[in-house]
């Protein structure tokens, strides 16, 4: 299921075992996207309110008691933008508000299948959307429409052996700050296996290639996109395990 009730400072499903007990992680600190400065992550009592940073750049979640995440507010002092997410009743996300803009999602038998982007400043009547496809439990490809008609398509290649630990904090697709919901974002936080390529036929889109580095328990403790002849850093983790 989709849902993001699963989130970073609970249990984590696959870090290795150790004396047949697997260690409890949860993120001690963050970079914000394509920086190499790692924010720290301050959990408050309750777990319900967690900071990432101390001011800018950083945010603030906000999760209820069913550890869904309802908001995030930025930068942490005076915070100015705020993006909401709705769900429906099977705890599944169906909107995201970033302001100005909407993104709409909808599902089909647990698995996400498209996305519509609905933007209200926007007069031109224009519609975009993105329509998933999926194999086996991987996101095979998104397809990006105009008025219903295909403008161009998102293809993603996986490591098969490779199991994907951060589907276990998917709901960081809606709080990383980056702001590319509709291409390599989805499949690192929703496939099943951890993604390797992304091509797309799309204009000035360029092969992307993604390369990891992992902490002894199996865990990401960073992610780098080479386009080119050019590596550069998209996240990066560091955890408390105990």
């Amino acid at each position: 299921m989709l849902a993001i009730s699963v989130i970073f400072f609970l249990p984590l499903l696959w870090a290795c075992k150790k004396e047949n007990k697997e260690p409890d992680c949860r993120f001690s600190a963050i970079t914000y996207v394509g920086s190499t400065t790692k924010l720290p992550v301050t959990y408050l009592p309750g777990d319900t309110i967690v900071r990432v940073g101390e001011d800018y750049p950083g945010y603030t979640l906000f999760f209820d008691k069913q550890k869904r995440l309802l908001r995030k507010e930025e930068p942490i002092l005076n915070p100015y933008y705020r993006s909401e997410l709705e769900y429906n009743s099977s705890g599944q996300v169906i909107a995201l508000n970033l302001g100005a803009s909407k993104l709409i999602f909808t599902y089909d038998k647990g698995k996400l299948t498209n996305i519509r982007e609905e933007n209200a400043a926007s007069q031109s009547g224009h519609i975009y959307d993105h329509q998933l496809t999926w194999q086996g439990n991987d996101i095979q490809s998104v397809e990006h429409r105009l008025n219903q008609q295909p403008i161009c398509k998102t293809q993603f290649s996986y490591e098969g052996s490779m199991p994907n630990p951060m589907r276990s904090f998917n709901f960081l697709y809606y709080a990383d700050g980056d702001a590319n919901y509709v291409y390599y974002k989805l499949p690192y936080y929703y496939s099943e296996h951890l993604l390797t390529r992304q091509e797309s036929s799309c204009p000035l889109s360029e092969t992307r290639l993604f390369t990891y580095a992992f902490t002894s328990n199996g865990l990401i403790e960073s992610t780098s996109n080479r386009t080119g002849q050019v590596t550069s850093p998209i996240w990066g983790y560091e955890y408390d395990c105990r």
